[in-house]
């Protein structure tokens, strides 16, 4: 499902979005391209966020990895902070000049699918948060609507296998 989206922004030269559940609301973050890369464990782009100080912190980092069959490319990484009681995991769909759609989905059991988690070890299940934890959504919508079909696959327009495409 579609939680948030960022677009380049001319005035300030970087690329700026948002990122909102029921229980996250980050209205204004800020993603950085990582400029000096040492190999391709380092992510390519860094998040950030204003803290209640006013002090820039790093929030998250996303890679660039390619679909399993088509080879299109996408982002993956997470948002996390000591405050969560676990990490969000994103993907984001798009490119610098249109902008990114950030997405969300559970997480599955992935061992009775071939090619597993794309490099990552585990089984892929993410465990169950406490009430009122990330993960829980207790009815409500989005207001740039919902992207998700009836049985929770992505409807925005791309390939409708895509949900088996995506290690995330």
């Amino acid at each position: 499902m579609k939680i948030g989206n960022f677009k380049f922004d001319e005035r300030i030269n970087d690329i700026v979005g948002k990122i909102a559940t029921r229980e996250l609301h980050f209205p204004y973050l800020i993603m950085r391209k990582v400029t000096d890369r040492q190999s391709d464990a380092t992510p390519l782009y860094e998040v950030f966020e204003t803290n209640r100080a006013g002090d820039e912190i790093q929030i998250g980092a996303v890679w660039e990895r390619k679909m399993n069959r088509s080879g299109d490319t996408f982002l993956s990484g997470m948002i996390d902070d000591p405050s969560f009681p676990e990490p969000l995991s994103i993907a984001l769909f798009g490119d610098e000049r249109n902008g990114f759609d950030v997405q969300w989905r559970r997480g599955r059991d992935r061992d009775a699918q071939s090619g597993g988690l794309g490099g990552r070890s585990g089984s892929g299940q993410r465990q169950e948060a406490g009430a009122g934890g990330l993960g829980r959504r207790q009815g409500g919508g989005f207001a740039d609507g919902s992207t998700a079909g009836a049985g929770g696959e992505y409807t925005g327009g791309r390939r409708s296998d895509l949900d088996d495409e995506v290690p995330f």
